[in-house]
C-alpha cells in the first residue's frame, strides 16, 4: 500500500513539474505546495518535495508567459522570438523529467532523493528566466533593447543560466539578422513594430528634388532615416552602427531613383556572396561581434568604392558643387548683384500674390543678362525661388529649391540644401547692405551738391555713419568671401583628391557645411542676431537718409551702438573660445590698430 501510495505521489508530483498543480500538490498565490491534509509523508520528505514544487512553480509561471503572449498576431517580432528562446530554453527541464518518469516506471523503488539529485540544478536556470521575463514586462524595453538586456544577463556565471539565456539570445539574434539583411543588401527598412535602431524619419522634409538627365524634375523616391544610438545594443558600438546605418542608407537612396538598369546595383555580383555570409552568421549560436564587424566593413567598403566612381567620375560632383557654390554662396557676384538690383523694390515688402512669381522673373532677367544661354539653361531647370507666407519683408523669407543632379543627391542632401539656404540667406543680406551703402555713396556725390534737392540736408553723422558701415560690412564681407569660404572650399576639394571613399565624400561636405556655418556665426544666435539688426538697419537708414534726415540722425546713434557692442561681443567671445582663428581674423580685419575698442 505504501509503494502504491508513494508509486501515485511520484506520478501526481511529476504531473505538478510540469506546472500542472491537483489535490496533493495545490497551488496558491502562483505556489505549488505540499496538500498539508496529507499525513502519509514524513515531515523531511515535505520539505524536499516543497524544494522542488518551488521549480514547479518557476516553471509553471514561464508556461503561462509563454501561453500568453508567443502566439498573439500583435506581438512585436522581438518579444516572439524572446518566448520563443524561452520555450527553446525549458526544453532540457523537460526531457529531465521524461527521463525520470522513464526511471521511476522502471524502478519501482525510486526514491525522492533521484528526483532532487535532477531536478534541483534546473532551480537557478528557471529562476534567472522568470526574473528576466518579470524586468522586461516591468520596464517594457524596445525592439533591440530587449536584445540587449538578454545579452547583458547571458554573461552570468552561475553554471546552466548563461547556456540557457544563449538560447533565448539566439533567437533574438535572427530577428536582428532578418532586418540587418533587408537593410545592408537592399537598403529596406523590415520593421512593421518600429523596434530596428534605424526608424524612418517621418519628420523630415519632402524629399529631395532630382533633375533627370533631359531636365525634368522629380521628387525621389526615397525616404529619410535616422539612426537612433539609444536603440542600439550595447554589443554594437556607435561606430558599427553608423557604418551599418550609412550603407544602408546609401543603397536604399540609390536604388530608389536609379535611372538605367546597365548601371547595376550597388553590391553587383557581391551581393549573393554576402547574402550567403551574413546567413553564416546568422546560423551561429553566438553574436560574432568582431566577425560582424568585418563583415560590415567589407560591405561599407564596396558600397563605397562603388559610389565614389559613380559620384565623383561619372556624375562629376566637382561640377555640380562649383554651380551649388555659384548660387548658394553668391560665387557669381554679377549675378546676385544684377538680381539685388532687379528685385529690390518688389521684394522689399510682405509677400503677396505676385511676389514668387516677381521674384523668379527677376532671376531669370539677371541671368539672360550675365549668363551665357547653355548656362541659362541649365540653372533655369536646376533652380526655382521660393517665398514663404510670413507677414515680413519677402527678403527674408527667400529660398532657393534646388534639384540635385541624380545621383549627387547621396551628397547633396535636404538637409544640405536647408544648410546652403541659411548661408544664403546671410550673404544675400551683407550683398545687399553693401549695395544699399555704395548706391547711398552715388547719390550723395551726384546730388548732396543741388540746391533744391531732397539730399541737401545730409549732416557730417550721416556721411560718416555711412562711411563706418560700409567700412564694417566690407570688411565682414571679406572675412566670410576670402577667409571662411574660399579657405573652407580649398580644404574640402583638397580632401576629394585624397579620398576614394564615398564616405570621407559625404562626411567631409558635411563638416565643410558645418564649419562654414559655425564660422560665418549661424550657430551662435547672440552674434547672428546682433549682425542681421545691424545690416537691416543699415538698409533703413539707406532708405531714411533721402527724405527724413531726423529719423536717419537717430538711426546713425542705433547703428554705431550695434557696431560697437558687435566688436565687444566678438572681442568677449575670441578671449573666451579656444581654437578661435577665425574670430581672430574677423577682429584684425575689423580692428587692426584697436581704434575702435
Amino acid at each position: 500500500l505504501i509503494h502504491f501510495i508513494k508509486s501515485r505521489m511520484y506520478h501526481e508530483l511529476l504531473i505538478a513539474l510540469r506546472g500542472h498543480p491537483g489535490l496533493i500538490f495545490p497551488e496558491k498565490d502562483g505556489v505549488l505546495r505540499v496538500n498539508k491534509s496529507i499525513s502519509e509523508l514524513h515531515p523531511c520528505e515535505v520539505v524536499i518535495i516543497n524544494q522542488l514544487l518551488e521549480v514547479a512553480s518557476d516553471y509553471m509561471q514561464l508556461y503561462q508567459y509563454i501561453n500568453e503572449n508567443r502566439y498573439r498576431f500583435d506581438s512585436a517580432m522581438y518579444l516572439s522570438a524572446l518566448y520563443e528562446g524561452v520555450d527553446n530554453a525549458l526544453e532540457p527541464y523537460r526531457q529531465t523529467l521524461v527521463t525520470l518518469e522513464y526511471e521511476i516506471l522502471e524502478h519501482a523503488g525510486a526514491q525522492l532523493s533521484l528526483l532532487q539529485h535532477r531536478l534541483i540544478p534546473h532551480r537557478p536556470v528557471l529562476r534567472a528566466l522568470v526574473h528576466l521575463l518579470k524586468e522586461i514586462e516591468e520596464e517594457q524595453p524596445v525592439g533591440c533593447m530587449i536584445l540587449d538586456k538578454v545579452y547583458k544577463a547571458s554573461s552570468s556565471g552561475v553554471e546552466g543560466v548563461g547556456t540557457a539565456l544563449k538560447k533565448v539570445l539566439s533567437e533574438l539574434n535572427k530577428v536582428l539578422y532578418k532586418q540587418l539583411l533587408a537593410w545592408l543588401l537592399q537598403g529596406s527598412l523590415y520593421d512593421p513594430f518600429q523596434e530596428f535602431f534605424i526608424v524612418k524619419d517621418s519628420k523630415a522634409d519632402d524629399s529631395i528634388l532630382i533633375m533627370g538627365e533631359e531636365g525634368e524634375r522629380t521628387r525621389s523616391k526615397s525616404g529619410s532615416y535616422q539612426l537612433k544610438l539609444e536603440l542600439v545594443p550595447s554589443h554594437i558600438s556607435p561606430n558599427l552602427a553608423e557604418k551599418i546605418f550609412f550603407i544602408g542608407e546609401s543603397i536604399q537612396l540609390f536604388e530608389s531613383d536609379r535611372r538605367v538598369e546597365s548601371q547595376g546595383a550597388v553590391l553587383r555580383e557581391k551581393e549573393a556572396e554576402f547574402y550567403q555570409e551574413l546567413s553564416r552568421l546568422r546560423d551561429k549560436e553566438m553574436f560574432e561581434v568582431q566577425e560582424f564587424a568585418s563583415f560590415v566593413d567589407r560591405i561599407r567598403e564596396a558600397v563605397s568604392s562603388h559610389l565614389h566612381n559613380l559620384v565623383m567620375v561619372e556624375a562629376d560632383l566637382k561640377s555640380e558643387l562649383t554651380t551649388v557654390w555659384n548660387i548658394f554662396l553668391l560665387g557669381r557676384g554679377e549675378l546676385s548683384h544684377t538680381f539685388i538690383s532687379l528685385a529690390e523694390d518688389r521684394l522689399g515688402k510682405p509677400p503677396s500674390i505676385t511676389s514668387q512669381n516677381d521674384a523668379n522673373q527677376a532671376w531669370r532677367s539677371s541671368m539672360q543678362l550675365v549668363l551665357s544661354h547653355s548656362e541659362e539653361d541649365t540653372l533655369l531647370q536646376k533652380v526655382r525661388l521660393v517665398i514663404g507666407e510670413e507677414k515680413k519683408e519677402c527678403w527674408e523669407q527667400l529660398t532657393i529649391q534646388y534639384a540635385v543632379s541624380w545621383p549627387l543627391h547621396l551628397v547633396i542632401t535636404p538637409g544640405a540644401i536647408s544648410k546652403y539656404n541659411k548661408i544664403f540667406s546671410l550673404l544675400l543680406l551683407m550683398r545687399r547692405s553693401s549695395n544699399a551703402l555704395n548706391s547711398m555713396w552715388t547719390q550723395m556725390m551726384t546730388k548732396g551738391r543741388q540746391e533744391d534737392d531732397r539730399c541737401v540736408g545730409w549732416t557730417p553723422q550721416v556721411w560718416q555713419t555711412r562711411l563706418h558701415m560700409a567700412f564694417l560690412i566690407a570688411n565682414i564681407q571679406s572675412y566670410v568671401l576670402s577667409d571662411v569660404l574660399e579657405s573652407q572650399k580649398s580644404n574640402f576639394l583638397k580632401k576629394l583628391e585624397e579620398t576614394r571613399s564615398f564616405e570621407t565624400i559625404k562626411e567631409a561636405h558635411e563638416q565643410f557645411l558645418i564649419d562654414v556655418s559655425t564660422q560665418i556665426f549661424l550657430q551662435n544666435p547672440k552674434i547672428l542676431k546682433l549682425l542681421k539688426d545691424l545690416l537691416n538697419a543699415t538698409l533703413i537708414l539707406v532708405r531714411c537718409a533721402s527724405y527724413n534726415i531726423q529719423e536717419a540722425s537717430q538711426l546713425c546713434v542705433e547703428l554705431n551702438q550695434k557696431a560697437m557692442l558687435l566688436l565687444q561681443l566678438l572681442t568677449s567671445m575670441r578671449q573666451k573660445v579656444e581654437g578661435g582663428n577665425h574670430l581672430a581674423q574677423l577682429l584684425l580685419r575689423l580692428d587692426f590698430n584697436r581704434f575702435f575698442s
